[in-house]
């Protein structure tokens, strides 16, 4: 089960990691384009959303690895679960309906090591 939960958390962190770096580098007119702010709106959120999409990527796997504050790996997992469930939600609303499956699944997945990894902690 280590190994799954192992391969699963570095699958997270690698979904992660580009949508990140993308809200984070990306000009205000590509996330304009992109459809993932109004012209009239600041970027500042998704800014904060792709560094905390990073942050996500080293807590799900640094802290279990090292066994430095372990907790911290199945928190990101929650966190992980928090951002997808907004993701689902919002792309609901737009009526975005192709990407649901994909959220949906890295919700699970997310869910799946939260849990697993509290549970080995206590």
């Amino acid at each position: 089960m280590n190994t799954a939960l192992w391969i699963i958390q570095a699958l997270l962190a690698a979904f992660f990691i580009m949508p990140g770096l993308g809200k984070i580098s990306n000009s205000k007119k590509q996330h304009i384009a992109d459809g993932h702010i109004k012209p009239e709106a600041s970027v500042v959120p998704i800014r904060i959303l792709g560094i905390l999409e990073w942050l996500g990527c080293i807590g799900i796997i640094a802290p279990w690895l090292t066994g430095i504050m372990p907790v911290l790996t199945p928190v990101s997992a929650l966190c992980f679960c928090l951002i997808m469930a907004a993701g689902i939600v919002n792309h609901t609303i737009k009526k975005e309906y192709k990407m649901l499956p994909l959220l949906s699944t890295i919700l699970i997945l997310a869910a799946m090591v939260a849990y697993f990894r509290f549970r080995q902690l206590y």
